[in-house]
């Protein structure tokens, strides 16, 4: 045992170091001497039990390295058995609050039983839903466009967030997801930027949901006599929507889980029914239309703010279910085989029926907008698979909505601890494990939002969703560099000048968002900015110069910066040693 620990103590940081010095040493730091006792009694223990009930010597270090960092200045009163998210002499710099877990992530009450093909089913919903709403791409792009972006992206764009999303989902096990990811990389003030920014596009995003829900209802006349002679009946029939949504999160969230895969089966069958007719009948497979952006005779301009944005909209959202790490059951396993297999899902899901029905409907494929699915499924086929599209349509809405407000709870939950919003919000109710007054609190909100159009939402939505994506890319690259020894269930198999170059890519595609967005989004966002800025300010009871030296410690200056690596260990790997941190 002393052979192992001295071994691998000598891989430790210096200043983390557990071992106790001799007798009589001076200059012992306070956690060291809490650490000597902890190790005292485990070893009494191990050396009661049988040879089989050994500690790991390495677990030991582990614990004892936790308690030098978070039981040297912890918040008074606050136990020291929680993971600390930065050093004790971080300068404001790392993560955490005062040495708490995680400042907007330990949240009690949440249950942990989720597992990969739970998340499954989350994820598919929480990015695709379908092949509804990628029509506008092929009409604003074209087919060759169209088809050479869903091929490119998942590699490009989606399969980085998802691989950032099991790492970082794996190591930080808690409530909020990229919120608290951030916070452990940068401090609570880029924190509470990314708190704020992912409501505003949680907001936006979830409002599309109940609106296309009721255009894809405007397919059966009954509804279209109904919403035309009653226009507010369309919102009321959004707000009944919604309500339903809200009433399954309410249940719990192996609920949503089991209603999202249950609504993947419906979702995607009526597009298998689609290809398979459009494939037997001869004219599904028309190759010369898949190229023909690429041919030297005139066509459309691309219209290139909304095919990227409509595509980077359609394969984003693998971050989302990080929000639900602290109710996955083995997130090192679940998390990476759940997203991988997603990944794949998601891209047959949208290749295969979009050349299919681009080859049925080769002479108006420009024209292609949202609904063009059902069209073509009632023009080439019949009006059955054109009424089951619909109803797959108006499913994939609920679906989206379902998951989408699951997790968004989630971050609001993070958001309170934060303090953001008021800390009701953060109570989770003890027998469903459900934020309860988080949820609520969205549903109304987005019955609000849901009364603007479809193409605002969408472009106010994607601003912040680039400007969350980045900083939490760079949160993983962060982490890298001040936790290089944290445990990892699940890590990324690069180091750092590869992993790096592997998100150059997620990173451009954040900066042409913001490039392309419209003015009034970005008003919205400086807005939301400095709205999280005061509230940031009124938590800490922070100075303007303190602000602003806490916005300067954030990512831009944050490698010139950097903290020294530190090395943390969540309190329930300390519990698998027999180790006790009271």
């Amino acid at each position: 045992f002393l052979c192992l620990s001295s071994l691998h103590a000598s891989r430790l940081p210096a200043r983390h170091s557990p071992l106790p010095a001799p007798n009589g040493a001076a200059g012992m730091r306070s956690g060291e001497a809490r650490a000597r006792p902890v190790y005292r009694q485990a070893v009494m223990r191990a050396d009661s039990a049988s040879s089989d009930a050994l500690p790991d010597p390495t677990v030991l270090l582990e614990a004892a390295a936790t308690l030098e960092l978070c039981g040297a200045k912890g918040k008074p009163g606050s136990p020291r058995g929680a993971s600390c998210a930065g050093s004790p002499d971080d300068g404001g710099v790392s993560g955490g609050d005062n040495g708490s877990a995680s400042g907007g992530g330990s949240v009690p009450g949440l249950k942990r039983q989720l597992q990969w093909h739970h998340l499954v089913g989350v994820t598919f919903f929480a990015v695709c839903g379908g092949d509804y709403g990628i029509e506008d791409s092929v009409g604003s792009g074209g087919v060759a466009y169209s088809l050479l972006g869903l091929l490119l992206l998942p590699w490009f764009w989606s399969l980085p967030i998802a691989l950032m999303t099991a790492e970082l989902g794996a190591m930080i096990p808690e409530a909020g997801g990229y919120v608290v990811w951030v916070q452990r990389a940068f401090g609570p003030f880029w924190a509470t930027q990314n708190a704020v920014w992912n409501l505003v596009s949680n907001t936006f995003d979830n409002a599309l949901y109940p609106v296309m829900f009721v255009d894809y209802l405007q397919w059966f006349p009954l509804f279209r006599v109904g919403f035309a002679t009653y226009p507010l009946l369309r919102w009321l029939v959004s707000v009944a929507m919604l309500a339903v949504v809200t009433g399954l999160n309410l249940l719990g969230v192996d609920v949503v889980a089991q209603v999202s895969n249950l609504f993947a089966v419906f979702v995607i069958s009526p597009f298998v029914a689609l290809s398979v007719a459009g494939v037997m009948s001869g004219r599904g497979l028309q190759t010369a239309v898949w190229t023909s952006d690429f041919v030297w005779e005139p066509q459309p301009p691309v219209r290139w703010g909304t095919f990227l944005s409509v595509l980077l909209w359609n394969t984003s959202g693998y971050d989302s279910v990080g929000a639900l790490a602290a109710e996955v059951e083995q997130p090192g396993r679940d998390f990476p085989r759940a997203l991988g297999i997603t990944i794949v899902l998601v891209t047959v899901t949208y290749l295969v029926p979009l050349a299919v029905a681009t080859s049925l409907d080769a002479e108006h494929v420009r024209a292609w907008s949202d609904g063009s699915f059902v069209r073509v499924a009632s023009e080439h086929v019949g009006d059955w698979l054109a009424a089951w599209v619909t109803i797959g349509g108006a499913l994939s809405c609920f679906g989206l909505l379902n998951t989408l407000l699951c997790t968004s709870a989630r971050v609001a939950v993070s958001a309170a601890k934060l303090r953001v919003l008021p800390a009701s919000v953060a109570k989770v109710h003890a027998e469903s494990g459900v934020p309860r007054v988080a949820t609520a609190l969205l549903s109304t909100v987005l019955a609000i939002a849901c009364t603007l159009p479809f193409s605002q939402l969408v472009s106010i939505s994607m601003l912040f969703y680039g400007a969350t994506t980045l900083i939490e890319v760079l949160a993983l690259l962060a982490l890298r560099v001040s936790e290089p020894l944290t445990p990892r269930p699940f890590r990324i198999p690069l180091r750092a000048s590869p992993l790096a170059l592997l998100y150059a890519g997620p990173v451009l595609l954040c900066v042409v968002l913001a490039l392309l967005a419209p003015p009034e989004a970005w008003l919205l966002f400086l807005a939301s900015s400095a709205a999280a800025g005061v509230a940031h300010a009124r938590s800490s009871g922070a100075t303007l110069s303190s602000a602003a030296r806490a916005c300067a410690s954030g990512p831009g200056w944050w490698w010139r910066r950097r903290p020294a690596a530190r090395y943390l260990l969540p309190a329930d790997a300390a519990a698998k040693a027999g180790v006790q941190l009271d």
